[in-house]
């Protein structure tokens, strides 16, 4: 999973630290688990390349061509022992879970969302949240994630837009939240499902230059075993596409925009006169925020690399 844009006005002065910190640690371990798997990868690819080069025309020289490539998988096998003892990965979905959870719980705070409505100044909402909270410290109890002394806490402006009316907070939770997080969603849909394409074009690509140098050096018409490095090359795209989840993200994401896109349209014609219209407006943005927390708490069930 990529990692969500930096929140920006409002919202940024809404989420609590904790949000930051673990947002600052998921992109840290993202940024250390692609770092590595593009050194393993890249590791692999150069080492079947440089050993599909033929060797020297004097068969009694030296060929130090293939130490090139025992050097080359020495460093593979570093980069992977790198991301054995560091599991960033998990750090990365981990974090990322820890950040969208309290992302989630100020926003349902803030607008008054079940399960805390009600009154604008209520000590026993303030104490449900701050408990809430308090679980995902205690389910993320990695130091990385969630730094020791970290405390929950309800920020002035969490407090101040709470206080606002119903009008006040359907419009800024609709076009802060509900369409900001919509048109996100939907852009980074259209990005992955572009990038799968061209990964995937770039895939048969290069098996049909392997099946072509096959062929050609069957009949003697080429020395060099180009199929070789062609097909390892096709295997470490296969490899990075499944690492980055191209096709499953793009599916999750517009999934995501659909319901938000709905639950969106209830919010927009709610009859804000209605005597019930608080009520009903607890539950509609309440299951505003649940679509939006379904995609990322598939993150801590998605820990691709085991210890």
């Amino acid at each position: 999973m990529v990692r969500q844009d930096p929140p920006t006005g409002i919202e940024e002065q809404l989420l609590p630290e904790l949000f930051r910190t673990a947002d600052r640690a998921s992109l840290a371990g993202q940024q250390e688990t692609l770092r590595w798997y593009r050194g393993l990868i890249s590791m692999l690819v150069i080492a079947a390349v440089v050993g599909s080069l033929p060797g020297p025309d004097d068969k009694g020289a030296a060929d130090i061509t293939p130490l090139f490539s025992v050097v080359a998988l020495l460093a593979a096998g570093y980069f992977w022992s790198r991301l054995r003892r560091s599991n960033p990965q998990a750090r990365w979905y981990e974090a990322r879970a820890a950040a969208e959870s309290v992302k989630t719980l100020a926003w349902k705070y803030s607008m008054r969302a079940r399960p805390f409505g009600g009154d604008a100044e209520s000590a026993d909402v303030d104490r449900g949240y701050l408990l809430q909270v308090e679980d995902v410290l205690r389910a993320f109890e990695d130091p990385a994630i969630v730094p020791p002394g970290a405390v929950a806490e309800i920020t002035p402006e969490m407090r101040r837009v709470r206080a606002e009316s119903l009008t006040s907070r359907r419009t800024l939770y609709l076009r802060t939240r509900v369409e900001g997080q919509r048109t996100w969603y939907r852009s980074r849909a259209e990005s992955c499902e572009s990038q799968a394409v061209t990964w995937g074009l770039g895939v048969a690509a290069l098996i049909i230059i392997g099946a072509a140098a096959a062929v050609a050096q069957a009949t003697g018409a080429l020395q060099v075993h180009v199929f070789g490095a062609t097909s390892a090359a096709a295997a470490a795209v296969i490899a990075w596409t499944q690492l980055k989840q191209l096709r499953p993200l793009a599916a999750a994401y517009q999934l995501a925009a659909r319901e938000l896109e709905n639950v969106g349209n209830q919010l927009s014609d709610l009859d804000l006169r209605a005597p019930e219209a608080e009520q009903r407006w607890a539950r509609l943005a309440a299951e505003a925020e649940d679509a939006v927390s379904r995609e990322h708490t598939t993150w801590r069930a998605r820990r691709a690399f085991p210890r």
